[in-house]
């Protein structure tokens, strides 16, 4: 292990970074909610002629895009006590042929549609493959500067004003597509341009953030090192065997949600205005849950975060079956009524992403931490087809029989979220 010297105090960068990447990632999925992939950009691609399978690839491309760097860059950066430069260069690289797209908007039009369908494609996968490059560094940087004791704080105060931010976003896209907004093709330019404003935002601060010196390896691992010594890790080490199957199991889960909002039209005959209700409620539900978890986190481990978020999990499912059996008759009452899915829905999302990966940070120390990372992603990508499984189903089994084995496969990440054990945290604590 490589003897590092700190540059700076745990506090001064405890009390400089706290804010900045509470801003940059606020700042950034807000940006990405502009023109955001579920529901605005479908009807951009409709608008130029592009095919529905042309909208699942720009879910795919952005999985693939985020998934494939990480394995790469968890051998570049392992030995490397400096990470911020790849985060700085990776951001601003990442992002450029969005901010090119912008640009072509503003000057070319879409009178070549195919063209601009193509260019929206590749700068929507560059920007994803960007974010691959600097998850692990930024991850990192947050491991280092925030200390375990606050950490639930930190990502409750992260998720709290990402939510503020993008309830604002969601209001102002909906004048920019209304009756009332500017015309096609001005109000999606607009909407990628402040895209664009926002993504400068995040890089900025990105090259604000300071990075702490720690501990590293003393010489690199090569990516074949790093796949092998995955299968050991995740048969020896019970805490990460959990995380991984709470992983691939509860996190992949919560990309199930919008199969609740086609249950509750198809079947419930929900009118669409009920849509905004839905995502109010997911939204308002995430930046209050998170609240609840950063607490939890803080007084009693990320495994209590993770578990309060697989019950909701379990319940969102199992809410959806319930509420319509119950309310059957009552017309308008039930469509409010089935809101309560989507708040367990938000409740779990929150909780899922602040608990694993604080739980991860907890697993590793500073010089195992990118090999973790890298091993987490390898192991629960194939979480990643869940949606597209559970859609497949919908295609042959009713919904109560679908929703039915989701929830069991929730019940099954509560059973391993339970076996977490709870784990010494790594780094300085909250005094230091």
């Amino acid at each position: 292990m490589a003897s590092i010297t700190h540059d700076f105090d745990t506090r001064d960068h405890t009390r400089w970074n706290f804010p900045v990447l509470v801003m940059e990632s606020a700042v950034f999925i807000s940006g990405m909610a502009w023109v955001d992939p579920a529901t605005v950009l479908p009807l951009f691609i409709t608008h130029l002629g592009g095919s529905t399978l042309l909208v699942g690839l720009v879910t795919v491309l952005q999985r693939l895009g985020y998934m494939l760097p990480q394995l790469p860059m968890a051998a570049v950066l392992g030995h490397r006590p400096r990470r911020a430069p790849v985060l700085r260069w990776g951001v601003l690289i990442g992002r450029l042929p969005m901010m090119a797209f912008v640009i072509y908007l503003w000057v070319a039009g879409i009178q070549r549609e195919g063209f601009v369908l193509a260019f929206m494609l590749f700068a929507y996968f560059s920007t994803a493959a960007g974010n691959g490059v600097v998850a692990l560094p930024w991850q990192d940087i947050i491991a280092k500067s925030i200390p375990s004791g606050i950490r639930g704080k930190f990502f409750a105060s992260m998720q709290f004003t990402t939510a503020l931010m993008t309830v604002g976003v969601g209001f102002a896209v909906r004048w920019f597509l209304g009756g009332n907004g500017p015309s096609f093709p001005l109000n999606y330019t607009l909407l990628f341009t402040l895209m664009a404003m926002f993504f400068t935002l995040s890089i900025i601060g990105c090259w604000m953030m300071r990075e702490p010196i720690r501990p590293v390896l003393d010489s690199p691992q090569s990516i074949p090192d790093i796949v092998r010594g995955a299968i050991p890790v995740f048969r020896e080490n019970r805490a990460f065997r959990c995380l991984v199957l709470t992983g691939v199991l509860g996190s992949s889960l919560t990309f199930t949600t919008p199969f609740y909002m086609v249950y509750a039209k198809v079947k419930l005959h929900v009118p669409d205005g009920m849509a905004g209700v839905y995502i109010l409620a997911m939204t308002v539900s995430s930046a209050s849950f998170a609240w609840i978890w950063g607490r939890l986190n803080d007084r009693r481990g990320p495994q209590s975060a993770v578990r309060g978020a697989c019950t909701m999990l379990t319940a969102a499912p199992l809410l959806a079956l319930l509420v319509p059996a119950t309310m059957r008759g009552l017309g308008p009452v039930l469509h409010y009524a089935m809101a309560v899915v989507f708040v367990a829905a938000g409740a779990a999302t929150s909780g899922m992403f602040m608990g694993l990966m604080n739980y991860l940070f907890e697993l590793s120390g500073h010089e195992d931490r990118p090999r973790y990372i890298a091993m987490m992603n390898l192991l629960t990508a194939p979480g990643a087809f869940a949606p597209a499984l559970i859609g497949l189903l919908l295609e042959h089994l009713p919904f109560p029989t679908v929703f039915g084995l989701v929830a069991l496969c929730a019940g099954a990440a509560l059973a391993a979220a339970w076996r977490m054990p709870a784990l010494p945290a790594h780094g300085p604590s909250p005094a230091a």
